[in-house]
This record gives structure tokens, C-alpha cells and sequence, in this order.
């Protein structure tokens, strides 16, 4: 299992980034601002996914469950830098930021200030560590 660390600074704005972390069994983005954590969002398990939510059963960070992954959820681990990219887009009603996750040019996720999780287009039910983009 390879593992993988990567901060991509918002290139409007250096006090936001987002930092892709991959342990060798689960990978996740989480949002920073100041370099606190203000979202988060599963990006892909790299182990088996169990299968039940029994969250007393696993060690963190949570590797996501079978019951919410899509078919599609397999995807290969981030190895390079040049795999990932982030769209960042300020919301002008309220300024939030927003960050869209692509790995090897295809979106995966989202995450934007205060979500805790984020979206995902690799899961079909909602849960604690991504929602159904």
C-alpha cells in the first residue's frame, strides 16, 4: 500500500489550502484555513472497505464502508503530485471557499468551509465521512 501527503495552496487566496492525505489504507482532503482544519471529506479506502458501519471496529481515520460506496468506488492510489488538483471557487454571497478534488483529471470530491464531511461522487448514501455529491 503506498501512501501519499500533498498541500495545495488556494491560488487566490494563501490562508486556504487543502491537504490530501493518504495513510496507506484511507485517503481523505481536509480543508484548511490558517492551517485549521474548517472541512473534511473521504476520498477513497485503499484496504477492503468493511462491511458493516461498526465504527467501534476500526482504527481511524475510518476507512468507508461497502454500504455507501458506489460500484465505481475502486480507485487506483494518488502516487504523484501532478494526479490531483483542486478548482477553487469563492462563493460571493457569503465567501465561503470551496474546493473541487479532481484525481487524474476526474472530480471526485468537494469540500467547503464547515462541511465535516464533504461531497462525493464515489459514494451512494450519505454517512459521517462523505455525502452524496
Amino acid at each position: 500500500m503506498s501512501q501519499f501527503l500533498q498541500q495545495i495552496t488556494c491560488e487566490f487566496d494563501e490562508n486556504y489550502s487543502v491537504l490530501i492525505e493518504d495513510d496507506g489504507r484511507v485517503a481523505y482532503a481536509y480543508l484548511l484555513e490558517y492551517g485549521d482544519v474548517i472541512g473534511d471529506v473521504w476520498l477513497y479506502n485503499q484496504d477492503a472497505a468493511p462491511g458493516d458501519s461498526n465504527w467501534v471496529n476500526q482504527q481511524t481515520p475510518y476507512l468507508n464502508p461497502a454500504e455507501y460506496l458506489a460500484p465505481h468506488a475502486n480507485i487506483a492510489p494518488v502516487k504523484k503530485e501532478s494526479e490531483i488538483r483542486c478548482e477553487w471557487t469563492e462563493s460571493p454571497n457569503d465567501s465561503l471557499i470551496e474546493a473541487a478534488i479532481w484525481i487524474r483529471d476526474k472530480f471526485i470530491a468537494q469540500v467547503v468551509s464547515g462541511s465535516k464531511p464533504g461531497w462525493s461522487t464515489l459514494v451512494v448514501k450519505d454517512g459521517p465521512l462523505a455525502l452524496v455529491y
